[in-house]
Parts: C-alpha cells; structure tokens; sequence
C-alpha cells in the first residue's frame, strides 16, 4: 500500500489508464480469437443464445 493517499485526480487517472489498457487487452484478445477460427478452423466462441433458448424451451416443456 502507498505510504500517501491518492487525490481523487490522480484516482481517476489511474483508473482511465487501468481500463484503457484492459479494453486494448481485450481488443487483442479478441483479434486472436478471430484469427485462430479463420486460420485453423477453431470455434472458441461458444453460441450461448441457441443453448440458452433450447435450455429455456426445455424447462417451460
């Protein structure tokens, strides 16, 4: 833990700096995955909305 106290400024720097490296993190892990299913064929990204609605129409059944 820091010896000093953050100002709410520098909180606030800190904090755009933290989610502006995660979103480009999560661009890049992005681009990765899309490459991977068009290069090797791969299916990373699950469908969750066709599992999802069949669960659904199971439970109401």
């Amino acid at each position: 833990m820091p010896k000093s106290k953050e100002t709410p400024s520098q909180k606030i720097k800190r904090l755009e700096k933290e989610l502006s490296d995660e979103r480009l993190r999560n661009a890049i892990l992005n681009k990765m995955i899309n490459i991977s299913d068009q290069q090797y064929g791969t299916a990373i990204r699950k469908k969750f909305l066709s599992k999802q609605s069949s669960i659904s129409n199971k439970k109401s059944k």
